[in-house]
């Protein structure tokens, strides 16, 4: 039995993979606004919800990693305290560890497990709006990473000049308007109780604004995305893609590009934890 984790700065999801076949998932609190400490507290805390004896730990985290080393390189304030985390160390070499950066192994599992299946002849570009906002992109027939896996940050591409102060210390990355964070904040702004994305979200007047505001950003962000690393679509997922419920097309309607939502929903980069397991194990 495998553990599959996937680390983000809201919640750590883990699920046991049997034979191929993934359980269910179960969360904990990452709990990140107490440093350190606390995340790595919650990685315990997460490993325990699974009681069989495991073989190997599948990791996606959120962060810059060096894969071959296990460890997070950079991490941004959405997970304080965590630059130089070694996952393999900080398991004592108990089993085998993988670890892969959260927005690729979404994408990974798309591609292999999700809406990505019928696109893996394409170039296929991948946003996850969580907490903060991933980046991937898929290119003849394999993900693309440079040296320092650090490849296709596309939540930090800047958005707009001298914009919002984002975690990374930069101004006006994408970040900073399309993370569910973000989100929260511009729909509290304008007032809007409950749900900005209520099925009837046209049909008031705030929310109307705030959907209109989304869809802008989101087509401004694929336009300077699509100039970094052309596209043929785009797979949209993460916990705030999520939260759009039955408004995702509403928001994604006239910008342009072939967007596709994340069939794997929020479990997306526990398939690619789990597909990169397998690959840095020749299984």
């Amino acid at each position: 039995m495998i553990i599959a984790m996937d680390l983000g700065a809201t919640e750590i999801k883990v699920a046991p993979v049997n034979n191929g076949k993934m359980g269910k998932t179960l969360k904990v609190p990452t709990n990140a606004d107490g440093g350190a400490q606390a995340i790595t507290q919650a990685l315990h805390r997460a490993v325990a919800l699974i009681p069989e004896k495991a073989e190997g730990l599948a990791v996606a985290t959120a962060g810059t990693v060096d894969e071959k080393a296990c460890k997070i390189t950079f991490a941004t304030q959405n997970l304080p305290g965590m630059t130089g985390f070694d996952f393999r160390r900080f398991f004592a070499n108990a089993f085998p560890v993988s670890v892969i950066n959260d927005a690729h192994a979404a994408l990974l599992g798309e591609m292999y497990f999700g809406a990505g299946k019928k696109l893996l002849d394409k170039r296929v570009a991948m946003l996850t709006l969580g907490s903060g906002v991933g980046g991937a992109y898929w290119k003849n027939g394999s993900l693309c990473a440079d040296q320092s896996n650090d490849f296709a940050r596309f939540g930090h591409v800047t958005l707009k000049r001298n914009g919002r102060k984002c975690t990374c210390g930069k101004l006006g990355c994408v970040e900073t308007y399309l993370s569910g964070r973000a989100m929260h904040r511009d729909a509290a702004k304008l007032g809007i109780e409950g749900s900005a994305f209520d099925t009837n979200c046209c049909d008031v007047p705030a929310n109307a604004i705030f959907l209109a505001r989304i869809r802008q950003y989101l087509a401004a962000a694929l336009k300077k995305i699509n100039a970094l690393c052309p596209f043929d679509a785009v797979i949209i997922g993460g916990g705030a893609a999520d939260w759009m419920g039955d408004c995702f097309g509403k928001v994604t309607a006239g910008i342009g590009y072939r967007v596709i939502r994340a069939s794997l929903g929020n479990d997306a980069g526990l398939y690619g934890a789990w597909a990169h397991w397998q690959e840095e194990n020749n299984v």
